[in-house]
């Protein structure tokens, strides 16, 4: 993972972590849609990156860590079978409280 996530997220809440496990996870599905596979692999393997980087955040407590943890397994099973994660429903709200935080 380049140094630059590394900085933004060492300190980074909950929301801010999926958030941006989001993002990699849309533009994941985008790349399905568009049929560019190399895209979309590469965004999956970007998603497991910032999952396992964020098991050791500090600033995360336990049950975080685990919902992180399993989000990580269900995409591991959707993007092996290279299937759209359908997971905007569930990330969505991250991102918008992360947005929201910002302009707090």
């Amino acid at each position: 993972m380049s140094d630059y996530h590394t900085r933004v997220l060492a300190n980074a809440d909950i929301f801010t972590v999926m958030g941006s496990i989001y993002a990699e996870i849309a533009r994941y599905d985008s790349a399905l849609a568009s049929e560019q596979v190399d895209t979309a692999m590469q965004a999956a393997e970007r998603t497991q990156e910032l999952i396992h980087f964020s098991s050791g955040l500090k600033q995360l407590n336990k049950a975080q860590k685990m919902e992180i943890k399993e989000l990580g397994r269900l995409f591991a099973h959707l993007s092996k079978t290279a299937k759209k994660s359908e997971l905007d429903g569930y990330l969505l709200p991250f991102a918008v409280a992360q947005r929201l935080r910002q302009f707090s």
